[in-house]
């Protein structure tokens, strides 16, 4: 009985010491804990953007911009029930006018404070991080190229003014974040950018733009904060949004909108724009020519469009 219990001991003892952790076990275990943390932590931000549920009207504002429509699943059937339902009450829609801006031409260059143009006009700037497609917008609400496009990010390097006709004036802004440029210019253009935006009293709204595809990161909450500090009417445009799936591109608006319900100098609405498809980008015309008070009746767009239809018309029978 005694050998019996000695040579459990032993085996037991023996069993221990394999069993032991060393200090690189322990280190392994703590850094597969703080990887698979980290994970689970980035799958969650994932799986929380995913489980938004955007509002039908959301998805039918959406849709009536031009940027598609949902696929026909269960998941979405209330979202047509009431889209069928609307279009019952409503019957035909009248088809949507073609508003324009006049004719966009440069008129002045600011590298400095000093060298900004008096205040005439009433003014809307346009500003946003590097290579968010800015001036491919400026290009596309004038129905214009005049406006320097580059996939260079930080071309645009000092305030840029452009007459919109008679009527107001526009104004591009320098990227802000990431640019190909010394840290010393950007932050000439900052200060640039604050002095204008602080000390202009024509200035009426900045459209801060942002890509559809990432949302405000940390150096776009930066610049919102400072604006909203300054007290400074802001409003934000989702560009690129034509490679956004729809659902998320409606989640996405939800998330905007939360991150700057606090915010008292911003417009809660969020603008959505494709520069490639032209998508949501007569919607935006309207909205501007409203806001600078030269918004005309619905019979002055369809004039110009009949213009336009005939001067085309009379150079293809030109050219047969």
């Amino acid at each position: 009985m005694q050998i019996y219990y000695r040579l459990a001991s032993l085996v037991s003892r023996s069993t221990l010491l394999k069993l032991k952790p060393t200090t690189s076990s322990f280190c392994q275990f703590g850094s597969l804990t703080k990887a698979t943390t980290e994970s689970t932590k980035q799958l969650s931000n994932r799986q929380k953007f995913k489980q938004l549920q955007p509002s039908p009207r959301l998805y039918e504002k959406l849709e009536n911009l031009g940027f598609g429509a949902l696929l026909r699943t269960k998941r979405y059937a209330a979202v047509y029930k009431q889209k069928e339902r609307k279009k019952q009450e409503k019957g035909d829609s009248v088809p949507e006018t073609k508003y324009s801006l006049p004719l966009l031409s440069f008129f002045a260059g600011a590298k400095v404070p000093s060298s900004i143009p008096p205040e005439s006009l009433d003014e809307i700037a346009f500003v946003g991080r590097s290579n968010v497609g800015k001036s491919s917008l400026l290009n596309s609400l004038a129905e214009t190229t005049i406006v320097r496009t580059s996939d260079k990010p930080g071309l645009t390097q000092q305030l840029n003014f452009f007459n919109v006709g008679k009527l107001f004036h526009m104004v591009d802004m320098p990227g802000y974040g990431f640019a190909f440029a010394d840290e010393q210019d950007r932050v000439k253009w900052r200060d640039l950018m604050e002095t204008y935006i602080s000390t202009r009293k024509t200035l009426k709204r900045v459209f801060v733009v942002i890509d559809a595809r990432h949302g405000l990161k940390v150096a776009d909450k930066e610049f919102l904060n400072m604006l909203n500090s300054k007290r400074v009417k802001f409003q934000i445009v989702l560009t690129k949004c034509d490679l956004v799936v729809l659902p998320d591109l409606a989640r996405r608006i939800m998330v905007v909108e939360d991150d700057i319900k606090q915010m008292r100098n911003a417009v809660k609405s969020v603008v959505v724009v494709s520069s490639k498809t032209s998508a949501g980008i007569n919607q935006f015309r309207k909205e501007i020519l409203f806001l600078m008070n030269h918004l005309k009746p619905r019979e002055f767009y369809e004039a110009i469009e009949e213009k336009k239809i005939e001067k085309q018309t009379k150079k293809k029978s030109d050219k047969h």
